[in-house]
C-alpha cells in the first residue's frame, strides 16, 4: 500500500479515536508509518562478483609494467612517442591574448549538437591559441577538405564578430566528410561528433607532414596535444597507411 494511502487510513482512524487537532493526528500517523519494519531484498550478486565482472570488461591502461615489458617507463600504458610533431612545451594552457566573448552560432536545423561541440573547441585555450596564430594554414596545401583550416577560419570569424550571431556553414557543408554517417537536419550525438571532429583535425595535421612514421609509433600533433589526446598507430612506415589505420586508445 502506498505511503499516502496508509497515512490517510491511519489519520481517519486516529480522528475517530482522538478528535484532536490536525498536528497531533499527522504526527501520530507519520510515526506509525515510519516505525514500520523495512525488509530488504538481498542482492543477486555479491560485490566481489560485480567487481570481478568489471575487471574482465575493462582493460587498465595504467597497470603496473613488468620488467622487460615494452611499456616500461610509460605512465599510462601507451608507449612514449617516437616522433613528436608538436612538442607539449609549446602549449599554453592560458589565453595568450584577452578576447571578448565571440559570436553565437545560429541553429540551422537540428545542429545544436554541432554548435555546442564547435563552441567548446573554440574556447579551449591551447587549441584556440594555435588556430589564431594561423601556423597551420601557412604550411597546409590540402586544397580541398581540411578540418584544421575549417576550425581556424571559424575561430577567427567567431572572435571577429563578438556580440553577433554567425552560421556554421562550413561544418554543415562538410558534415559527411567529418562523419560520413551523419546527415544534415538529423539530430546527432554531440560527443560522437566531437570524436569525429578531433579525428579529422588530427588527420589534417598529419597530412601536412611529409615524413613517414615507424611501426607502432604514438603520434602527437598540435590538435592532439591541445585536446589532451594521443593517437596510437599500428601502421607500417608509409604515411598514407598511417592515416588509414589509426586507432584511439
Amino acid at each position: 500500500m502506498p505511503v499516502t494511502e496508509r497515512l490517510r487510513e491511519l489519520m481517519k482512524r486516529a480522528r475517530r479515536e482522538m478528535n484532536g487537532n490536525m498536528t497531533q493526528l499527522l504526527a501520530g500517523s507519520a510515526k506509525k508509518v515510519l516505525l514500520q519494519k523495512v525488509e530488504f531484498e538481498p542482492a543477486r550478486r555479491t560485490f566481489s562478483e560485480q567487481l570481478q565482472r568489471l575487471r574482465g570488461k575493462y582493460v587498465r591502461l595504467n597497470s603496473p609494467a613488468k620488467s622487460g615489458d615494452a611499456l616500461v617507463g610509460s605512465r599510462d600504458g601507451i608507449p612514449a612517442p617516437q616522433k613528436v610533431l608538436f612538442p607539449v612545451e609549446r602549449l599554453s594552457l592560458k589565453w595568450e591574448k584577452v578576447h571578448r566573448i565571440g559570436a553565437g552560432l545560429r541553429n540551422l536545423g537540428n545542429t545544436c549538437f554541432l554548435n555546442s561541440t564547435v563552441q567548446c573547441l573554440t574556447y579551449t585555450p591551447p587549441l584556440a591559441n594555435y588556430l589564431l596564430s594561423k601556423e597551420h594554414s601557412s604550411t597546409c596545401d590540402q586544397g580541398s577538405f581540411c578540418m584544421m583550416c575549417i576550425m581556424q577560419n571559424h575561430v577567427a570569424q567567431a572572435f571577429a564578430n563578438s556580440g553577433n550571431v554567425i552560421k556554421p556553414v562550413a561544418f554543415v557543408r562538410d558534415l559527411k566528410k567529418i562523419a560520413r554517417h551523419m546527415r544534415f537536419g538529423q539530430q546527432e550525438d554531440a560527443h560522437e561528433f566531437l570524436r569525429y571532429t578531433i579525428d579529422a583535425m588530427q588527420k589534417s595535421c598529419l597530412t601536412t607532414t611529409r615524413e613517414g612514421f615507424s611501426t607502432y609509433s604514438t603520434l602527437k600533433c598540435e590538435a592532439m596535444e591541445a585536446c589532451g589526446e594521443s593517437c596510437r598507430s599500428s601502421a607500417p612506415s608509409s604515411h598514407e597507411e598511417d592515416l588509414g589505420q589509426q586507432t584511439w586508445p
